[in-house]
């Protein structure tokens, strides 16, 4: 961690940690600590994709390797996360009460780990509507599949899958759905700058997201 924390302060100016205000459990909400990763700037989306210019230097690495989430160990220590759980969302973006801790990884952190990159493909102006109509109910369904069947066992297969980043087959598959889905959302909103047209276009998208990835990308 202290490499890290050094190359984020040689790389850019401002601190070394980005703080953040985060929907715990049972709604409390708690400011998640990671290591900073972008320009210090109070504009642009609250959903990051792969090629944000705020990013610093060494910013999409960090995210990439999920380096920046080591200082959440101390959130960890608070009590305010677990090591294995839904991953804490904005206040905006919780769109249900956690009944558990929010997790450093999850079911769904790992299936979604290459999230930023496949929202590459998504118009700046439907980030958002993207992040809360169809990719949170997504990693929901996943997280609370996950949930049920939990054990401290399941819980080190996800710690380990975190450090080796690899996917189990059902979710490849479901991301593989997704990536179709979200080719076809930006087609729709590339040229739509109306917010309404966008939540529209991401919730046909979100049905689409569980068809097999032919029919998608055949549209």
């Amino acid at each position: 961690m202290l490499l890290v924390a050094i190359a984020v302060k040689l790389t850019s100016a401002g601190p070394i940690l980005f703080r953040q205000m985060r929907m715990g459990r049972y709604g409390r909400p708690f400011e998640i600590l990671k290591f900073r990763s972008m320009h210090m700037r109070g504009d642009g989306p609250a959903v990051t994709r792969a090629g944000d210019a705020r990013l610093t230097s060494i910013g999409g690495f960090l995210r990439r390797s999920k380096l920046d989430e080591l200082p959440q160990l101390v959130n960890v220590l608070r009590g305010d996360m677990s090591l294995v759980g839904p991953r804490p969302k904005l206040p905006h973006h919780q769109t249900y009460t956690l009944r558990v801790r929010p997790g450093v990884t999850g079911a769904a952190s790992l299936a979604f780990r290459d999230e930023e990159r496949f929202l590459h493909h998504v118009p700046e102006h439907a980030l958002d509507a993207c992040q809360i109509n169809l990719l949170m109910p997504l990693k929901r369904e996943l997280d609370d599949e996950y949930l049920a069947n939990a054990t401290f066992v399941s819980d080190l297969g996800v710690l380990c899958r975190t450090v080796t980043r690899t996917h189990k087959v059902t979710d490849v598959e479901r991301i593989g759905n997704l990536q179709g889905s979200l080719v076809s959302l930006s087609q729709v909103l590339g040229q739509s700058v109306d917010p309404s047209l966008s939540s529209a276009a991401v919730t046909t998208a979100h049905a689409e997201s569980h068809l097999p990835l032919r029919n998608m990308v055949a549209r």
